[in-house]
Parts: structure tokens; C-alpha cells; sequence
């Protein structure tokens, strides 16, 4: 059984519109609880009922970066589990300013992205390639400086996935060819990350417990799809007995 199910982690999301819905289904799927407040009037009372916090760049305004910033501050003085996904962070300049502020902040347990968006904040390469490349090349030393940069455990997906924790790394096969016809397949996994990491009280933990997750619905999934609306659900399905 997940350790989400056993716990119940309650996880304030501020995400984007267009992957909302997909990320609230699969953290109540593996058996966590979510709430995706994004007003800067509301977010610090938000943060002290919840269990762990995750933050994405997609679909960015200027009351959502703040509502960030506010949420981030408090989570970091309470000590829960901050999840920051820099969706398209190479793409503006505005992205890339609230990323930084972000940074600066602290309190961040994993920064989870595609290649494009990780080797942005390990050296600026992806700058101006979107939010979908996965063909440029990020060494396991440029990951490793990120995290002990910003204390924070780092996941880079792609056709391979890399785990970083300081001196820590894993590499192993990417979930799955399938995920790439799936939009918001990464904001779900980073979710699902937030949730994990909240239900194990460990950065590292949580973070291999919750790919693991993801990976073994997808493999579930794949073998049980006849397209990818079937897909979908049946990759909910997977989350929701795992």
C-alpha cells in the first residue's frame, strides 16, 4: 500500500489551469487530499493546514507569484515539503525572475522538470527551447551543484529520469514514451512528489517512493490503454489500488 494512503497528506497546489484538474485527481487517487488556492489574501492561512506545498510556473501572473512567494515563506517556517516545478522557466524573463525570487526564499525539498528547464537553472542552456525539450544535455555534476546550490533534491525527466539529492544520484529509464501524448504528465508527477514527500517526512524517500509510483501506473496503464483517453483513466485506475 502507498504510504500516501496510509498518511493522507493535505497538499496546497498552486499550479496552472490547464493541469489543475489532472494533478488534484491524481493526489486524491493515490490517497492524499488537495486544495489549489492561489489568492495572496488566502494562501498563508491555506499553507498552515497543509501537509506539503507545490508550486508550478506554468500560466504565471502576477498575483499567482506572489501568492507563491507568501506560500513559500510560510511553508519554509513551518517545515513541510515544497515542490517546485519551473514549468517553461527558460521562456521569459518573467519566469525566470520569480524562479530566482523563489530560489532565493529557500525552503524548496525538490525541483522537479524536463531537461530544458533543469539545465536552465543548473547554467541557462534551454533558455528559449519551451516547455516540451527533452534533447539537451544536463551532466550529473550540474545536477548535483543545483542541489547542493539550493538544498533541494532535484528530478530531471525525460527518456531517462535523473535523481539527485547532493551527493546522491540515480538514472534510470524514463517513465515511459507514452507520457509524452499526455499533456501535464509532469505537473501530475510533481503532485505526486509533493504528496510523497509529505507521507515519508523525507526528501530523498519521498522522492524515490513517489517516481516509483508514477512509473509502476504508468507501466500498469500502458499495457491496459487501446489509446490515450483510455490512457488517462486507466493510469488513475493504477494510482488508485497501487
Amino acid at each position: 500500500m502507498s504510504r500516501i494512503r496510509e498518511q493522507g497528506p493535505r497538499i496546497h497546489m498552486i499550479t496552472n489551469g490547464v493541469t489543475r484538474e489532472s494533478c488534484v485527481n491524481l493526489v486524491l487517487s493515490a490517497g492524499g487530499y488537495a486544495i489549489c488556492a492561489e489568492a495572496p489574501e488566502e494562501v498563508e492561512e491555506v499553507v498552515e493546514i497543509a501537509d506539503g506545498l507545490l508550486l508550478n510556473l506554468g500560466m504565471p501572473s502576477a498575483e499567482k507569484a506572489k501568492a507563491m512567494e507568501l506560500a513559500l515563506q510560510r511553508a519554509k517556517e513551518r517545515g513541510i515539503p515544497v515542490v517546485l516545478d519551473p514549468v517553461g522557466v527558460g521562456v521569459s524573463a518573467f519566469r525566470r525572475d520569480l524562479a530566482s525570487r523563489l530560489l532565493e526564499i529557500g525552503g524548496i525539498t525538490c525541483i522537479r522538470g524536463n531537461a530544458g528547464e533543469i539545465g536552465y537553472l543548473c547554467n541557462g542552456v534551454g533558455a528559449s527551447l519551451g516547455v516540451e525539450t527533452g534533447s539537451i544535455h544536463v551532466s550529473e555534476e550540474a545536477l548535483q551543484e543545483l542541489s547542493t546550490r539550493t538544498g533541494a533534491a532535484v528530478m530531471m525527466s525525460g527518456p531517462r529520469d535523473y535523481l539527485v539529492w547532493k551527493s546522491k544520484t540515480v538514472d534510470k529509464p524514463g517513465g515511459g514514451e507514452v507520457f509524452t501524448h499526455m499533456t501535464g504528465s509532469g505537473c501530475m508527477e510533481s503532485a505526486l512528489l509533493a504528496a510523497s514527500m509529505a507521507a515519508t517526512g523525507d526528501a530523498w524517500e519521498g522522492l524515490t517512493e513517489g517516481v516509483r509510483l508514477f512509473d509502476a501506473a504508468g507501466r500498469e496503464a500502458a499495457e491496459k490503454m487501446q489509446g490515450m483517453g483510455s490512457f488517462a483513466v486507466a493510469f488513475l485506475d493504477a494510482m488508485s489500488h497501487l
